[in-house]
């Protein structure tokens, strides 16, 4: 992951979410810590190590919702991911 001459900022998810990144609201919150780094040409690896539980509508707004504030490819070289739980789909 190339910082673009910005720095890569690591995010812990367990110590700003908690074990459950279930909500909207919370994925709202890591995709502004994201994206205001992301302005300031960082790079971002967002760490779930100790992670739990990971929904659909929370990496939707984490992450997914990245694509419409940024290009295809700032999010694709400057977002990395590690050690993600899988999701669990509620049906």
């Amino acid at each position: 992951m190339a910082a673009h001459g910005g720095k890569i900022v690591y995010l812990c998810l367990l110590a700003i979410i908690g074990p459950l990144c279930s909500t909207r609201e919370e994925g709202a919150k890591v995709n502004q810590l994201v994206s205001t780094h992301l302005n300031e040409g960082s790079s971002v690896k967002l760490d779930f190590h100790g992670v739990k539980l990971v929904t659909p509508s929370f990496y939707s707004a984490a992450v997914a919702d990245l694509y419409c504030t940024f290009p295809d490819d700032v999010v694709s070289t400057r977002v990395t991911i590690s050690d993600m739980p899988r999701m669990e789909l509620f049906r």
